[in-house]
């Protein structure tokens, strides 16, 4: 396959982009060494000699600009030397991220107004991959069910299908977690859809990043009722994002943030709350939120006492009012 001079790739979805890129280097049938930069950090010298320094010796590299929507403005008119020609040694990719508005991709219009942009258009450099919709879960469903020789029971492959995150990173945690509950078992039954967490609004370190800055727990408390929680159905999928972004912080307090894949800002955000909180902390994150599932589930509280213990549990760890009490 011949490879383009650069490529620009639109879509809203971060695992749908790394893997497109992935699949798009492996078809071209030669060996790139991949080098990643950030739109949303600062692009020094060594993005500039990734992208124009060509070397013998140094093999061919593909400098992949993530979250590109995110370059200042002034960055775009400085690449028109570096596009200008075929560099054989170097495959820049521009990856924009940010979401969809209904005509589709929205451009910076710094970038909009390059000549090369103009050029990627018209030799089809500019590729556009929608995020994951509602019409992909089936065919997602029926490969992953087919990798792993698992059935599904009648009407359970549409509820699940209706009940994932339209975010292929999630979409795939909540399969992992399917996955590892039915054990032995080969066939997905209606009962398993509970283990899939997810629901649309949620944010679980929304609610942990409010605490530690120290906001008001009961406020934070009515707002995640009245928000997030509006019935009682709600309560065990936020209690389970709440333990995934325990286990995120958990991985990335172990050594492990290079195998986490969030964007730079967000995934700053968690290495500082996980520093905070340390080995002891998260663990205390834990604990409290199995007391709170199991109080629910055990009649000893009712779900709103139970996220109100959650609450004060928390905000007394973030290092709040040792008085606050949680009810029941």
């Amino acid at each position: 396959m011949k490879r383009p001079g650069f490529t620009f790739l639109a879509c809203p979805d971060p695992e749908i982009t790394r893997e497109r890129v992935d699949r798009l280097l492996a078809e071209s049938g030669q060996q790139f060494v991949k080098e990643v930069f950030w739109g949303d950090e600062e692009l020094s010298a060594p993005f500039w000699s990734a992208l124009t320094v060509g070397s013998l010796f140094a093999g061919q590299r593909a400098v992949v600009v993530r979250r590109a929507e995110a370059c200042p403005a002034e960055l775009w008119p400085k690449l028109t030397s570096a596009l200008s020609g075929f560099n054989a040694s170097v495959w820049p990719f521009f990856c924009l991220e940010g979401p969809f508005d209904r005509k589709g991709p929205k451009i910076p219009k710094a970038l909009a107004d390059q000549p090369y942009f103009k050029v990627a258009g018209k030799r089809k450099w500019f590729l556009t991959v929608p995020g994951l919709t509602r019409r992909d879960m089936g065919p997602l469903l029926a490969d992953w069910a087919a990798r792993r020789r698992l059935a599904f029971e009648p009407g359970v492959a549409e509820g699940l299908a209706a009940a994932l995150p339209p975010d292929l990173a999630r979409a795939d945690n909540e399969l992992a977690k399917l996955e590892l509950a039915l054990g032995e078992r080969t066939t997905i039954e209606r009962g398993d859809l509970a283990e899939v967490s997810y629901h649309e609004g949620m944010d679980g370190f929304e609610f942990l990043d409010a605490l530690a800055g120290g906001r008001d727990p009961a406020s934070v408390w009515r707002e995640i009722g009245g928000k997030q929680l509006a019935g009682e159905e709600m309560i065990f999928p936020f209690l389970g994002l709440l333990l995934y972004e325990a286990r995120i912080m958990w991985r990335i307090a172990a050594g492990e943030a290079g195998d986490v894949r969030l964007p730079p800002y967000v995934l700053q955000k968690k290495q500082a709350l996980a520093r905070r909180l340390g080995a002891s902390g998260l663990t205390r994150l834990f604990e409290a939120a199995f007391a709170a599932e199991a109080g629910i589930k055990s009649g000893t509280r009712r779900p709103d006492q139970a996220m109100e213990y959650l609450t004060a549990e928390l905000f007394r760890l973030f290092g709040g009012n040792q008085g606050q009490r949680g009810r029941g």
